[in-house]
């Protein structure tokens, strides 16, 4: 079928558009690859674009041997399984109770919808988890504010809500009670929404620094992200890596500078939850275009 001028008018738009966007993002990255393999003449001369000129594995060798990375990563690991399981377990009860009918229902709806546009700020919220919950310092301060999110439960119930009410009826006819008519028919009928929501969780939870910035004071106890800010905002290199830095130099080795370090810890600390996507964008296109399209 021959297409009309307009229509290839607006594909080799739509395709430019759409080359710029990606090139926007792969070109950055791979700068960011070539700086940590490149060599201290090349950074220092600013030749470096987006292929390494020289191919230098000291810095990543530094990292990964740096305690901080490797407690900070098992943090990070740690507490993103915890928020994203607890969240999505927490969220999905909530919109099920929603989707009922019950007493106050609308009360209770316009007080949770508050909490998406108000707030009580920083400082009421930093003294009720330091002074009244005594969470200064521990994993807790981290973990209990990122268990509830309003906007996912909205979604969530609206996806509930398209199932069939037979489907759940005749669960209870069965003899199912609530529970096991939530986590075996109804979960199992949203897992796209789910899967989408859970890597969005997932993905801020990983990328979440503030909190440990505000709560804690232990480098024991940092993720991966602030381990990240204090190399590039702070242009803080930990100990270790001084100390790696010290015995590169005894061996005669001078070629590593710390926007290698920087670069590295970069490519390091996204290195994780790039890998993972891929095995769960199916679900993610899925759950994205679930309900805006009406049957």
């Amino acid at each position: 079928m021959r297409k009309s001028a307009g229509r290839i008018v607006f594909e080799a738009f739509n395709y430019t558009i759409l080359t710029l966007f990606c090139l926007s993002i792969i070109l950055p990255f791979m700068h960011i690859i070539s700086v940590s393999l490149s060599t201290k003449d090349a950074i220092t001369k600013l030749s470096v674009t987006i292929w390494p000129k020289g191919w230098e594995f000291y810095a990543y060798k530094s990292i990964l041997k740096d305690r901080i990375f490797i407690r900070s990563f098992y943090n990070t690991v740690g507490i993103t399984l915890f928020v994203t399981i607890l969240n999505l377990i927490i969220d999905v009860m909530a919109a099920y109770g929603f989707s009922k009918n019950f007493y106050g229902k609308k009360v209770l709806n316009y007080y949770f919808i508050i909490t998406m546009y108000f707030s009580g700020g920083l400082i009421p919220f930093y003294l009720l988890m330091t002074n009244y919950l005594h969470l200064y310092n521990s994993y807790l301060a981290l973990i209990l504010p990122a268990l509830v999110n309003v906007f996912y439960i909205i979604v969530i119930r609206t996806q509930i809500q398209a199932i069939p009410q037979s489907l759940t009826e005749a669960a209870i006819i069965d003899g199912a009670n609530e529970g096991q008519t939530l986590f075996r028919i109804v979960m199992p009928s949203i897992v796209p929404t789910l899967a989408a929501i859970g890597m969005f969780i997932a993905l801020g939870t990983w990328n979440s620094w503030f909190g440990v910035m505000v709560f804690i004071n232990d480098n024991t106890k940092w993720t991966l992200q602030y381990y990240l800010r204090k190399i590039l905002v702070d242009k803080l290199l930990t100990a270790s890596l001084s100390e790696a830095g010290q015995k590169l130099l005894e061996m005669g080795v001078t070629e590593v500078m710390p926007e290698n370090y920087q670069m590295a810890a970069i490519i390091l600390v996204a290195l994780p939850i790039v890998c993972i996507y891929p095995f769960v964008q199916k679900y993610f296109v899925k759950g994205i275009l679930v309900g805006s399209v009406k049957e």
